[in-house]
């Protein structure tokens, strides 16, 4: 057990951290941009981060799953990479082309074109970086990964701060550190682990290659769906909202990113953890209690952001009053972060059986309740329809995940899980409004949530008391 929490702390470590960075690095930017300035830069973000989902084609996922049948470790990233590249350079090429376009659908400008070219050749870069961090994750050199990450994060930060400093006060100070800050960092991983990166005598293995696409293709289906629900509400706020919605929403999703701490960790943590456990045959209980683990830590985290949403709300808020409202929906956009997370622990059927497939349907039958919502909702209620949409879309992402690896005969009771989350909603969507004594309610609807799942709490004391009838390490 101690073994599972070292390696579990290191790759917390740098998330933790790093989301310190990001928590900071709201208020300083709330304080000298406008909520207009913050939703152009909201909106490039979104779109610009979910591009390297479809240009993967699921191959990091394959490459994941071949990692430990495979005793050339460079031979398997190169390999891994030839057609994530080839995909990247065509965007790259199409980026080039149809700069003004891109530039006047993303900021209501074509002057913006040099962002476009920058956005280009940051999307390169994100392709080697993902794939030299999945090596690292692998191998499960927890506080290097960690490490690393953090860099990411000081990076970012750092240089948003600097183009303060000199007096930028646009959406250009998030674009910049976005993509300047993240290369910069990019650029000394690429130089240490320049060894994997060396093609010399580099060759096609047509074999391994199409093993993995067949296995990527899937996964690719399903993260184009996937990053397309990820862009989904943000994209009818552009057509239906204000760009201040805009910008109140996309604070949301970075105060929700808090409790996104846990999703990162934990999945960079979980993912080489359940290979492994799945080599060596784990007992289904394992599985269970991490599950139900998780969902405690979830359920603490979720309900301090709640008790803490004015004070959040005050402090985003110190300049543009716009802000304030920010507090009545980072609830609900918790919601993506707490189901990817729990479903990480019950989709482990799919992955182990290799049936790929199930996770287009999966998407699928995420996408189409989001696309529903938010045609009801969010040209009604703003950023606080798109938020509900989200939310529901995210819970129907976690059933489906669930109940299509139980068709694989991986499955685990899943009562406590679906009581906390009916409960949890109820508070989130109760804290979406100016209700009277809604702390109180809060507090209340905690403490019930955290009494369904106490026998998770009474499991955590029995292994303490016979550990040797549990293997975690």
């Amino acid at each position: 057990m101690k073994k599972f929490f070292y390696r579990l702390f290191g790759f917390s470590l740098g998330p933790i951290l790093g989301a310190v960075i990001s928590f900071i690095q709201v208020p300083v930017l709330t304080y000298f941009l406008s909520v207009d300035e913050y939703g152009y830069a909201g909106a490039f973000q979104t779109l610009l981060l979910q591009l390297p989902n479809f240009i993967y084609i699921g191959i990091d996922q394959a490459y994941t799953r071949e990692y430990h049948t495979s005793d050339d470790k460079r031979h398997l990233i190169q390999a891994a990479l030839f057609i994530p590249m080839l995909v990247g350079l065509i965007i790259f090429a199409v980026f080039i082309l149809f700069d003004g376009t891109i530039s006047n659908y993303l900021f209501n400008s074509p002057d913006y074109t040099y962002i476009v070219w920058y956005s280009a050749i940051w999307i390169l870069s994100a392709i080697l970086e993902r794939f030299i961090l999945l090596s690292i994750r692998m191998e499960e050199r927890a506080y290097e990964y960690s490490m690393y990450n953090l860099m990411l994060k000081i990076g970012v930060f750092a240089l948003s701060m600097i183009l303060i400093a000199i007096g930028m006060r646009d959406f250009r100070v998030i674009v910049y550190g976005l993509i300047f800050g993240q290369i910069v960092v990019d650029l000394y991983l690429f130089y240490k682990y320049r060894s994997l990166l060396n093609f010399k005598g580099f060759s096609v293995d047509k074999s391994l290659i199409r093993r993995m696409f067949w296995f990527g293709l899937p996964l690719m289906v399903a993260t184009a769906l996937q990053s397309a629900l990820n862009s989904v509400d943000i994209m009818f706020l552009k057509q239906y909202s204000t760009v201040a919605d805009q910008g109140v929403y996309s604070v949301g999703i970075r105060i929700a990113g808090v409790i996104g701490i846990i999703k990162t960790a934990f999945s960079s943590f979980w993912v080489p953890t359940a290979y492994r456990w799945y080599e060596e045959k784990k007992s289904m209980k394992h599985y269970k209690f991490i599950s139900d683990a998780i969902l405690l830590v979830l359920t603490f985290l979720f309900y301090c952001l709640l008790l803490f949403k004015k004070p959040v709300g005050w402090l985003v808020s110190t300049q543009d009053p716009g802000y304030l409202n920010v507090q009545y929906i980072f609830a609900l956009l918790c919601f993506p972060h707490i189901m990817y997370t729990l479903s990480e622990t019950t989709t482990l059927g799919i992955v182990f059986s290799r049936k790929t497939q199930y996770n287009i349907w999966v998407s699928v039958l995420t996408i189409i309740p989001s696309l529903l919502m938010n045609a009801l909702l969010t040209p009604v209620w703003g950023y606080r329809g798109a938020a509900l949409a989200s939310t529901v879309a995210y819970i129907m992402f976690y059933l489906a995940r669930t109940y299509f690896s139980s068709r694989t005969g991986f499955y685990f009771g899943q009562k406590l899980q679906l009581i906390s989350i009916i409960i949890m909603t109820l508070a989130a969507i109760l804290n979406a409004f100016d209700i009277a004594y809604i702390e109180w309610l809060t507090i209340g609807l905690g403490i019930l949530t955290v009494l369904v799942q106490w026998p998770t709490i009474a499991t955590s004391l029995d292994i303490r008391r016979q550990p040797d009838l549990w293997d975690f390490n």
